[in-house]
């Protein structure tokens, strides 16, 4: 991936957190290795496009109210886990996430990380970067899940047994 560079003067930019996240996935998983051609080709655990939209949201739409905790990425034998403090806002759902329902709780942080190019803008991250780029890496669909405190965007590394 190219170094980020400010959009106005062009400058680099410090690698950030979601640049850092996917490493610590890169780190702390295994991939896999098949040829194409002649050339090896590495299929990670987790498809990244779907890790850093899953980061990205955890970031931007986390609610900055709760003190005292941070977004976390958290991986497991089977899955990967991005929890971000607080509930979703006003009236999404995880269902309603899934058909493309989007709110910005913090529009600032939105054009930040756009201005950035890591959000396009759309707010459908998981409806057309998550959901389908883990369908396409190994089957799966992410699971979406709301608790009192958290939202937790759950990956699994490979399709449950029937």
């Amino acid at each position: 991936m190219a170094p980020l560079c400010d959009p106005e003067d062009g400058e680099l930019v410090k690698r950030g957190l979601v640049d850092k996240a996917w490493d610590f996935v890169r780190r702390n998983t295994t991939p896999s290795a098949y040829l194409e051609g002649a050339r090896r080709i590495d299929r990670w655990e987790f498809p990244e496009e779907a890790v850093r939209e899953a980061v990205v949201n955890a970031l931007v739409h986390r609610d900055y109210s709760i003190v005292g905790t941070d977004v976390m990425l958290v991986i497991f034998s089977d899955r990967l886990e991005v929890v971000s403090p607080g509930r979703l806002p006003n009236t999404v759902t995880p269902e309603g996430m899934r058909l493309g329902m989007r709110y910005a709780r913090n529009q600032t942080l939105v054009n930040v990380m756009r201005d950035y190019g890591y959000v396009d803008a759309r707010g459908m991250g998981i409806r057309n970067k998550i959901i389908p780029g883990m369908l396409s890496h190994n089957g799966t669909e992410p699971e979406l899940i709301e608790e009192e405190h958290r939202f937790i965007v759950r990956l699994w590394k490979e399709a449950k047994p029937s």
